[in-house]
């Protein structure tokens, strides 16, 4: 009885590829044949109640009859149909939640489904997810962010992309650089050791072409270089004195940049795309050759600037006799490899300076950086900005920031920023200042959010600056350990959990001091 009951209740599906009346003669078959089947199944019915054994038993409802709605019905005999997952999961909806459609940059498992999630920043563009390429990460400490943003750019990096951590202040991403590193090769700069110098006026490496695709003639190469050497020297001088430079004090300062250049003999139009950034970087002009030429401009400089650039040689001073000299003062005396998979400036060694020096090592370090890898010839990159919160009360960093922010597709880039929680942003200044609309604007840039735990305080402010729903606002609250919200573009938001190796979770360890104690 019960075999002839399975049979009854096969689910059929129509083999694909027969003709409408071969179709229609299967399907009478399979009635007669279910016909028979009920047949048998009566005849076994009644053998049993003649033995005394009880028939069937039914619910509260009465027995199951024709066309009382409580009967299973029944359904033609099986055949094969093939149908793709696609349609299948129409179905059977809600088994397991999906991810992107990307198959790179695996990060771990969707909670809610189990569906496997991988989110590689290139692919999300091309398919239409995401327009900008740049993403914000938060966490408060020990809720797994840094062991996320690890395995995700590690990912990255051993499916083909490269990376350059900004600023490792921890040096907890050298082993990382060290492991995906070829054997023999250092992937390590260190910043604030004797005899480890940055020049922050090298030109870098000259691109091929420019933003528009076409050959970078030598007067947009030579602009190109003016202007960086300016900024970031502008900088320097802006942090130091703690107020915008006037008229004559820029003026000051960007002749006597090109004047130190002229007189080390540089000739920026002579570099080509395969010049070797060391050899480029040998007749840079230094600080102190700056320095010089503001103390002793040329007569016609002088009478123009009214003897403005004492002054701002005065606040260049500290860079030669205070806390960082030695390290931006001098030729470059490290190289900068952009064929490594991954390179890392350990910035722990200036974690004892003072905040200002902290400050100004970030943009030498970073304008050094970005003259190599802000090109359309440095391939696929990521850069990664670890303590981000220490650049939000830094307008020119905000400033550089907002800049390598848009203009991140035209160089292939995607920038990471790392914060505790977003209301870092509001370290940049007050309401309605334009600190304030630096910082918001890269929030507004960034179309990959990740959020993981939040403390209480933080979540109505997080969910009204990501517009969080309420769900959302809740899982975020009580995610464990190494669990985050991943919101792409408009799409939904899911809750994904790291997944790492053995092996991983070693590179990854930063609670070794905790252990050891």
């Amino acid at each position: 009885m019960g075999k002839h009951k399975a049979e009854m209740h096969m689910i059929t599906w129509e083999a694909p590829g027969l003709s409408r009346p071969e179709r229609r003669s299967a399907r009478r078959e399979a009635q007669k044949e279910a016909a028979r089947l009920r047949k048998q199944w009566n005849r076994d019915s009644g053998q049993n109640n003649v033995k005394g054994l009880a028939r069937r038993t039914f619910a509260a409802g009465g027995e199951a009859r024709a066309r009382n709605l409580r009967a299973s019905g029944l359904i033609s005999r099986p055949e094969v149909r093939e149908a793709s997952t696609f349609t299948l999961a129409g179905a059977f909806p809600w088994v397991s939640q999906s991810g992107l459609g990307t198959v790179r940059g695996f990060i771990g498992m969707v909670t809610e489904g189990g569906g496997m999630w991988c989110v590689d920043p290139w692919e999300c563009y091309n398919r239409g997810l995401i327009t900008g390429m740049s993403c914000v990460l938060i966490g408060t400490v020990g809720t797994g962010k840094s062991t996320t943003t690890k395995a995700w750019v590690k990912r990255m990096v051993q499916a083909g992309r490269r990376a350059v951590i900004m600023s490792d202040p921890k040096a907890e991403w050298v082993i990382v650089a060290k492991g995906l590193a070829p054997d023999g090769v250092d992937p390590e700069i260190t910043i604030g050791v004797p005899g480890k110098v940055i020049n922050p006026l090298d030109p870098g490496k000259r691109p091929a072409t420019n933003q528009s695709g076409d050959a970078l003639d030598d007067h947009e190469w030579v602009r190109m270089v003016r202007s960086r050497r300016a900024s970031v020297m502008k900088t320097i001088v802006q942090v130091l004195s703690k107020q915008r430079m006037s008229g004559d004090e820029n003026l000051a300062l960007t002749q006597a940049i090109a004047a130190a250049a002229a007189a080390k003999g540089e000739d920026l139009a002579s570099m080509t795309p395969q010049t070797p950034i060391a050899q480029a970087a040998v007749i840079s002009p230094t600080i102190p050759d700056v320095i010089h030429h503001l103390y002793n401009p040329s007569e016609e400089d002088a009478e123009v600037t009214q003897g403005a650039g004492r002054s701002v040689a005065n606040q260049l001073r500290q860079l030669v006799d205070g806390d960082l000299a030695g390290l931006f003062d001098g030729p470059s005396t490290v190289a900068m490899n952009e064929d490594l998979p991954m390179i890392v400036f350990n910035t722990r060694p200036l974690g004892e300076l003072s905040v200002e020096a902290r400050k100004i090592a970030s943009h030498c370090v970073s304008s050094w950086a970005e003259s190599v890898f802000t090109n359309r010839d440095s391939g696929q990159r990521i850069a990664v900005y670890e303590e981000g919160w220490e650049n939000m009360d830094d307008e020119p960093a905000l400033e550089r920031m907002v800049r390598q922010w848009k203009l991140a597709r035209d160089y292939g880039l995607f920038n990471i920023l790392i914060l505790h929680k977003l209301k870092d942003l509001f370290r940049a200044g007050d309401e309605g200042s334009r600190a304030r609309e630096l910082a918001m604007s890269l929030l507004a840039d960034t179309d990959i959010r990740v959020v993981h735990r939040q403390k209480s305080d933080q979540l109505a402010a997080t969910g009204e600056m990501l517009r969080l729903t309420a769900s959302e606002q809740e899982e975020i609250s009580r995610a464990p350990k190494g669990q985050a919200l991943w919101k792409i573009g408009e799409q939904e938001g899911r809750m994904v959990k790291t997944i790492r190796s053995k092996l991983e979770g070693e590179l990854f360890d930063t609670d070794h001091a905790m252990a050891a104690a």
